[in-house]
């Protein structure tokens, strides 16, 4: 196989122009994700009691689908419009028969992540990193789980270096915008997410240099 290399630069220059053509739409989809499943996620976190009732599990599981399912859609509506594809708001919220798919790989990849890094953290990195793109193969192949991650661990081979780099900087941004008195996540995930669609579908595409000239500003 070719040596493949990322252009972190270009590639996050193609990812704010990118923010900045849809920033109207890109902001109100953060939003939404963030009052709909971010706010209430945090809020169960703060003040669940360590003997929760009954209906306070169900409140909490209910919201932990709910964020999974939006953060589905989130990551559809970014992977749309990198390509300067059709977006519309219901893209966020039609993604049911997909959900089963990536709930079930979501949760095996958080396991194996943190499984991962009980066994002296590079494991678990190396999880993250393999299998870090099953989300975009249940959005555009509606593959299963499973599938899905075995796809991912396909697609990463070879590519551990660039992609580690790749990942602490998303990591690093998402800090940044998190300290910025939280508003700046607002930037800084859209940002990456958009960031690692670009690179996913570089790579599906076969393209030795990321992000192709097709995916530069």
């Amino acid at each position: 196989m070719s040596h493949r290399s990322i252009d972190l630069v270009a590639l996050f220059k193609y990812s704010y122009n990118q923010y900045a053509k849809y920033a109207s739409f890109v902001i109100g989809a953060m939003l939404t994700y963030i009052v709909l499943a971010m706010v209430p996620q945090v809020y169960l976190t703060l003040n669940t009691p360590q003997n929760p009732t009954t209906t306070q599990q169900f409140v909490s599981v209910f919201v932990m689908l709910l964020q999974a399912f939006l953060g589905l859609g989130f990551t559809k509506i970014m992977l749309l419009l990198v390509q300067d594809a059709y977006v519309e708001v219901a893209d966020m919220f039609n993604n049911f028969s997909r959900f089963l798919s990536y709930f079930v790989a979501n949760f095996l990849y958080g396991v194996g992540i943190i499984v991962g890094t009980i066994l002296l953290v590079l494991p678990g990195i190396w999880v993250a990193i393999r299998f870090q793109f099953y989300p975009y193969f249940v959005i555009e192949e509606n593959v299963s789980s499973f599938t899905a991650l075995k796809m991912s661990y396909d697609l990463t081979e070879g590519l551990l270096k660039e992609l580690f780099f790749l990942g602490l900087a998303v990591v690093l941004l998402n800090l940044v915008g998190i300290f910025l008195f939280g508003v700046g996540i607002i930037f800084t995930y859209p940002l990456t997410t958009m960031a690692t669609a670009v690179v996913y579908k570089n790579l599906t595409a076969g393209e030795s240099t990321i992000p192709s000239p097709d995916y530069r500003p």
